[in-house]
């Protein structure tokens, strides 16, 4: 009997290696190591990810997330970011994904390229596996796979992981739709987890989109019964809302006091981010403009004064060509043609038409910016008619003439856009600078001759083919081939990497705050960055002179700027705001010129900004540091400023919220001479002149303030105002916290010494978090029930 498994042993081992061994593992394996070869970037040692929020937002971020967890704190407020924001709330933390366990493993770099990594090798396996399940060949669903992983969209959208992630994931959330559509209600499970890991990654625009998605697919694909598949749909959505409770509850809390409840003010921004149409020519012709600013080039050419959103959108001419073939030869695939197809349209934004219908009459449409999101769709969509396309060409289907005529048309507007008339009319249409528009034309004109040598590759292969001289399988490796090197050629820049100490230095700017301050903790003074968008230029421009990657160079502009995410890893609380979200107050604030004088109210105790933007003699005497390659200075505010906490000389009553532009007009509120504090009480205490309040413990949850008054006064804590702060007196009696000057807190305190604190409890967190462990029980359920099911099949009784 013990000889059994030892002489099974062998054969056990010999089956594992036959399936690596066989077509489908070696398909697979070759999927997986072209991915990793292209994004070689990620998994190489001693690099990090340079570009936007990858390196400005996102790891701050991180940084912050660990440093508290590690402590074992869960981190609720985030001081450093516009007087203090929700942490949980703002779902862009990401705080309860799967991904977060990497940051306990790796540093914390090294865990966001691997988590962007394993995006990127979703994408690659996801559409393999849903293409095999919609019957595509070995080959058809290995084309899909390559042409959405390094499809330009994707590559672009490495630099912020919650919108990678969220579009990697379509192909797995179509796959498990398909599979809760047609196999038993256990299958549910699969599309809730997916579509809930979305939310809780942050990507709540996106998780938004799939829900549209989901209809489609459940109406183009659902076999039997509409009702039982609308049923399915409904429990699906149902159970991933249940899943991401723990983030969605908190989120809609932030949400509902945000300005993007409000679609006046969000309006211009959620259409800004359109797709212009001058840019789907970079589906077929890229890279444009790859030496040129991207400030330059989107002002000019596409009204973006701050660059493009994607870098790159391009899926080149064989990926194209082959998901026309697929579109007109699979008809069971049209799911794929109108979904691309209306995403397109959608991602148009103000100039499609239709993006603007939708944001006035769908809920909740307006609550979200970049329509160009939308072009990841299009660019799964594409991938898989892609891979369908290419089994129709097997089967002799297509036209090759079309190819040739492709080469021709792509090499006549290479030749037409070098010509010295083009840059000459681009520059007198666009208002541009001649060099810019040379610069745009010739690269264009370059990448039209690539397109043309991609075209006619794809042209001779199919030739070959045909013509019996050339193999099927050579055939076959020729276009992947083409393929993988069309995309690579274009799309490779799209992601960019940097030495690591890129991330590790202490800008100049912030050493100079900490020799003056000494220990950096929150709770003592802010900064504020005012850099205007044509000194940032400038500094750009400058510094890519004497070389350089545009986004490296960007990002670390930055760093030394001490834009506000950056600040948590220094310590240094900024009164700026970055993070999405921010109150509808905030906003309205942020559209004025406050000035040093304003923000000395708020505990403004420094400003960052060009050395020739203070003309003033008399500020020229409050600079603290400066760094003279960059025009750039570290100023102490000239004007007094206010101390985190104190006793008001001068309350007054607002009985309805503050209008910020009425209150910034007045001349005794900029003098810190007076604080109005909206509350429906009138009994608000009068002027303070003898009390004194004293901070003794601050903590991002927790601020503890020592109070003595020999009247009631009216304490003001410069933090910002938010619904999930509570504050108490040392007998547990609690104050009623108001809104004060617009932004901050303020509570009525009795005569007498005195110890108010002020915490922290996330709204809606503990409600999420019971919805979440309801959903996880729900699934749990469902899957046992389908075990038991399986085990105890129903029967005739004996």
């Amino acid at each position: 009997m013990s000889l059994i498994p030892f002489t099974k042993a062998p054969g056990a081992g010999h089956g594992l290696v036959a399936r690596v061994w066989s077509p489908l593992g070696l398909t697979v394996a070759s999927l997986c190591g072209i991915t990793l070869a292209f994004y070689h970037g990620l998994w190489l040692p001693g690099l990090v990810l340079i570009k936007r929020d990858a390196f400005v937002l996102h790891v701050p971020l991180k940084l912050y997330l660990m440093e508290r967890l590690v402590a074992g704190e869960l981190p609720q407020w985030f001081p450093y970011d516009g007087l203090g924001r929700p942490f949980i709330g703002v779902p862009h933390t990401g705080i309860f994904h799967p991904f977060t366990v990497l940051y306990f493993l790796l540093p914390i770099h090294d865990a966001y390229r691997a988590s962007t990594l394993l995006s990127c090798m979703l994408a690659a396996l996801g559409a393999f596996v849903l293409g095999r399940t919609l019957n595509l060949s070995r080959t058809g669903a290995l084309i899909a796979g390559i042409a959405f992983a390094i499809s330009g969209f994707v590559v672009s959208v490495t630099d912020s992981l919650l919108y990678l992630y969220s579009i990697c994931a379509l192909p797995v959330f179509c796959l498990a739709l398909e599979k809760a559509l047609i196999g038993s209600r256990a299958w549910m499970v699969a599309p809730a987890a997916v579509w809930a890991s979305v939310f809780l990654i942050g990507d709540v625009q996106t998780g938004y989109y799939y829900g549209f998605i989901a209809l489609l697919w459940t109406a183009m694909r659902a076999p039997g019964s509409r009702l039982e598949a609308g049923l399915r749909l409904g429990l699906v959505a149902g159970l991933a809302v249940l899943l991401a409770g723990i983030q969605l509850g908190p989120a809609w809390a932030v949400f509902v006091d945000s300005d993007r409840m409000q679609p006046a003010l969000f309006h211009d921004q959620a259409l800004y981010w359109s797709t212009h149409p001058l840019r789907l020519v970079t589906v077929v012709a890229a890279p444009v403009a790859e030496h040129a600013s991207p400030m330059h080039v989107g002002r000019f050419f596409f009204g973006q004064p701050g660059g493009l959103w994607a870098e790159s959108l391009y899926l080149g001419l064989p990926v194209l060509g082959l998901a026309l073939l697929g579109a007109r030869h699979r008809r069971d695939l049209r799911v794929f043609v109108l979904l691309g197809g209306v995403a397109l349209w959608l991602a148009l934004g103000t100039y499609g038409g239709i993006y603007e219908l939708f944001y006035r009459i769908i809920p909740l449409w307006a609550a979200f910016r970049y329509p160009e999101k939308l072009m990841g769709v299009v660019s799964f969509a594409a991938a898989m008619l892609a891979g369908a396309g290419l089994d129709s060409l097997r089967t002799g289907k297509g036209c090759p003439a079309a190819w040739l005529a492709a080469t021709a048309v792509c090499a006549g507007v290479g030749l037409g856009l070098r010509a010295e008339p083009a840059a000459v009319w681009a520059a007198a249409w666009f208002n541009a600078p001649q060099a810019l528009t040379q610069a745009v034309t010739d690269s264009a004109g370059l990448a039209f001759f690539y397109s043309a040598i991609a075209a006619l590759g794809m042209w001779l292969i199919v030739i070959g083919a045909r013509n019996a001289r050339l193999g099927s399988p050579f055939a076959l490796l020729a276009l992947i081939a083409l393929t993988v090197l069309d995309l690579s050629r274009a799309n490779l820049g799209a992601y960019h990497t940097a030495p690591a100490k890129v991330a590790t230095f202490i800008p100049p700017l912030a050493e100079a705050v900490r020799a003056r301050e000494g220990t950096l903790s929150p709770g003592r003074f802010r900064i504020v960055t005012v850099v205007t968008l044509r000194h940032l230029t400038a500094m750009l421009d400058a510094s890519l002179a004497r070389g350089g990657d545009t986004w490296a160079v960007e990002s670390v502009l930055h760093r030394h700027m001490l834009s506000p995410e950056h600040n948590a890893q220094f310590h240094i609380e900024s009164a700026n705001r970055y993070l999405p979200g921010s109150s509808s107050t905030f906003a309205a604030m942020s559209q004025h010129k406050l000035g040093m004088r304003v923000a000395a109210r708020y505990n403004a105790t420094y400003y960052v900004s060009g050395r020739l933007a203070f003309k003033d003699p008399q500020l020229a005497e409050t600079i603290v540091a400066e760094l003279r390659g960059l025009q750039l200075a570290l100023f102490k505010n000239p004007f007094p400023v206010k101390p985190r906490v104190y006793l008001s000389r001068k309350p007054e009553r607002a009985a309805s919220p503050v209008d910020p532009a009425v209150l910034l007009a007045r001349p005794d509120f900029p003098n810190g001479d007076v604080d109005v504090i909206e509350t429906t009480d009138a009994a608000l205490p009068g002027p303070e002149l003898s009390g004194s309040a004293v901070i003794e413990r601050y903590t991002p949850e927790e601020v503890r303030v020592r109070v003595e008054t020999p009247q009631p006064a009216a304490l003001i804590l410069l933090d910002a105002f938010d619904q999930g702060w509570r504050a108490t007196l040392e007998n547990g009696l609690e104050l009623p916290i108001m809104r004060a000057n617009a932004l901050v807190r303020a509570v009525a305190v009795p005569a007498g010494t005195h110890l108010v604190t002020f915490s922290y409890q996330t709204p809606l967190l503990k409600a999420g978090a019971a919805a979440s462990l309801v959903g996880c029980l729900l699934c749990l359920g469902l899957i046992t029930h389908a075990r038991w099911r399986h085990r105890h099949p129903a029967g005739p009784r004996q």
